[in-house]
């Protein structure tokens, strides 16, 4: 590391340090503090509670609404934090993942008229277990863009066919109503 790194590492840690705030029983940086205030905004249900107690202790509660995931997309978030030290006790997993399914999953994607056409159907199927609509449609791309975007995905290991892929295209660069 050279000095110039280093000198930066400290004076982060130590910024770091500065900011921490009394929380009662723990000191926690001001993003936190900031989370353990907002967390009396979680919907009502049952998993809520361990929800604020695991999640919200580290997270603020928009990171958690925003994610607008379906229960195995939510199951892989799950094992990614207990992965990295999150505490989840095994009866408690059941709950949590039905509560932020329930409260926070995929918004359903209909057509104009309120039917789900296939495209939307497969976009619900494929895109939205790891999106959320709000997201997708906030692109606003066009057909090409979308080629390019489901290209991308299809890289990361999105499962989808050659016309899956022209059915998604031509679905997603439709014009909004």
């Amino acid at each position: 590391m050279s000095r110039r790194n280093t000198v930066l590492a400290i004076a982060v840690t130590a910024l770091w340090g500065a900011s921490m705030v009394p929380t009662g029983e723990r000191i926690v940086t001001p993003l936190a503090a900031a989370a353990l205030q907002t967390s009396k905004e979680l919907p009502a249900g049952q998993g809520a509670d361990t929800v604020r107690a695991r999640c919200i202790s580290c997270h603020g509660i928009e990171l958690i609404v925003q994610q607008r995931l379906t229960r195995e997309g939510w199951l892989r978030e799950v094992e990614k934090m207990t992965s990295w030290g999150a505490v989840i006790a095994p009866g408690e997993q059941d709950a949590v993942l039905e509560y932020l399914t329930a409260s926070f999953g995929p918004e359903p994607t209909r057509t104009a008229d309120g039917t789900t056409s296939k495209g939307a159907a497969l976009l619900q199927a494929r895109c939205q277990t790891c999106h959320d609509l709000r997201l997708i449609e906030q692109q606003r791309l066009n057909a090409e863009g979308w080629a390019r975007e489901l290209d991308k995905m299809i890289g990361w290991g999105a499962a989808l066919t050659d016309s899956e892929k022209e059915m998604l295209v031509e679905h997603l660069a439709r014009p909004l109503s």
